[in-house]
């Protein structure tokens, strides 16, 4: 009875935010947090997405493929993904995200190597596009974000910035490197290459990964269920959003280059034109999050969609070098934006009781209209001979995807202003305690406290 009793009393104090500090403080938090950096920086949502697009020309050079047969590839990774992602916010919200990154990252990285062996045939091309992903299923975003969500409350969006600049200062790095190495040593020595550079994430999990502590994890036990987020209309609208999110972002990516060469664009030009987005990427992960700790997601996001389509704007009209740039710096702000808005959608209208499983389905849905995009883009290229008609309805996507955001209303969980939490009837002052403003008695700023709803 008294355990029990005991137990009660430290969760409504996490609740109200007047439990005691995580040992490691906010140090092991933002230590966490430039451990994910890395870790995302080597991992599948660069080193398989963000390159794709560079192959697509060495292939049809060497194999004589057409486009929309190697588009279809960047559609298998994708839908994958989809099936990988709910299996992988299972196993994070179960294991940890540290112990399923260790798992992941020898695997992906075998997989990634072996594309140096690939044959003159498609099936086995597709199959290893299925399979890449799969081996990688640990090393996509919700691993690391998890783990970094779970240490912050205030300053919930900067922390998840942080993290998730890693993948942009990949997109910067990353396709210099396989430029490099495709131009100097052929596509086979590139995937090499890739593949060793995935073996990164090891030491990142290994030395600076940090599981929430004990009454960290109490806290994050506050929310919904997937099953009660699935009930809620912000659900729904999340998922449409990121289905549009997905095909925008995968579409520009995934095209971007054979898009640039055909608007006569020298190749090797056009091979660092993603150097632009993969900076604006870097720069979006850091403004967005500090914009979330101040502003709406809504507003954030539609600010970022109509810099879209601008972008996609640019695209279908034939861009020369500076639009090329300036396309690829505004598609860059947006998809930087992405997961940012995403990890922290999450906990602010469904709690942290979920996160992995409901990131997941809104990653899965994300992925469905990536895979989509990318072959009927590539479709749409062999029917009209011109990128324009699929770069204009990209447009389209962007303004509806900016009117789903601004539907979603008020956050649920913000952590600023909590809501009480139900005392139990043996506990007549938890109801007081739980009326406490956030930041009273709270811990510093790598504390976890997370606001229930009543």
């Amino acid at each position: 009875m008294r355990t029990e009793k005991r137990k009660r009393t430290e969760e409504a104090a996490v609740c109200a935010g007047t439990a005691d500090a995580p040992p490691g403080g906010p140090a092991a938090g933002w230590r966490t947090a430039v451990g994910s950096a890395l870790g995302l920086a080597c991992g599948p949502s660069v080193l398989a997405v963000m390159t794709f697009g560079m192959f697509i020309a060495p292939l049809h050079q060497e194999f004589g493929w057409g486009v929309p047969a190697i588009g279809l590839g960047a559609s298998l990774l994708s839908l994958t993904v989809v099936v990988v992602s709910p299996v992988q916010g299972v196993l994070v919200d179960r294991f940890g995200g540290r112990r399923v990154v260790l798992c992941s990252a020898p695997f992906f990285a075998l997989a990634l190597a072996a594309m140096s062996l690939l044959p003159d045939s498609l099936p086995v091309f597709y199959a290893a596009w299925v399979l890449i992903p799969l081996c990688g299923t640990g090393l996509w975003p919700v691993s690391y974000l998890r783990v970094t969500a779970g240490w912050f409350d205030r300053g919930l969006g900067l922390a998840l910035g942080v993290a998730n600049c890693g993948i942009g200062v990949g997109t910067v790095l990353v396709p210099v490197l396989a430029a490099a190495l495709i131009g100097a040593f052929g596509w086979r020595a590139a995937f090499l290459g890739l593949g060793a550079t995935a073996l990164v994430a090891l030491p990142a999990a290994c030395f600076l990964l940090v599981e929430p502590s004990p009454r960290a994890a109490r806290a994050e036990a506050v929310g919904d269920t997937l099953g009660a987020a699935a009930t809620r209309r912000p659900f729904w609208l999340v998922l449409g959003a990121f289905l549009l999110l997905g095909a925008v972002g995968t579409g520009v990516v995934v095209h971007q280059i054979p898009l640039l060469l055909d608007a006569g664009i020298a190749p090797r030009t056009a091979n660092l034109v993603p150097v632009a987005l993969g900076l604006a990427l870097v720069v979006a992960r850091i403004v967005t999050g500090w914009l979330l700790d101040r502003f709406t997601a809504a507003r954030v996001m539609t600010v970022h969609l109509l810099g879209g389509v601008v972008a996609v704007l640019l695209f279908a009209a034939g861009p020369n070098v500076p639009a090329a740039l300036l396309a690829a710096a505004l598609a860059g702000m947006l998809i930087g934006a992405e997961f940012d808005v995403l990890s922290y959608l999450v906990p602010r209208y469904f709690g942290r009781r979920a996160f992995g499983r409901i990131y997941g389905v809104a990653f899965s849905v994300f992925q469905i209209g990536g895979a989509v995009a990318a072959t009927a883009i590539g479709v749409s290229r062999e029917s009209h001979g011109s990128y324009t008609p699929a770069m204009l309805a990209l447009a389209a996507a962007c303004l509806l995807c900016a009117a789903l955001f601004r539907g979603l209303g008020p956050y649920r969980y913000d952590g600023r202003t909590p809501p009480a939490p139900e005392a139990p009837p043996h506990l007549p002052h938890a109801g007081r305690e739980a009326e406490l403003p956030a930041n009273q008695g709270a811990a510093a700023d790598g504390d976890a406290t997370p606001a229930p709803e009543r």
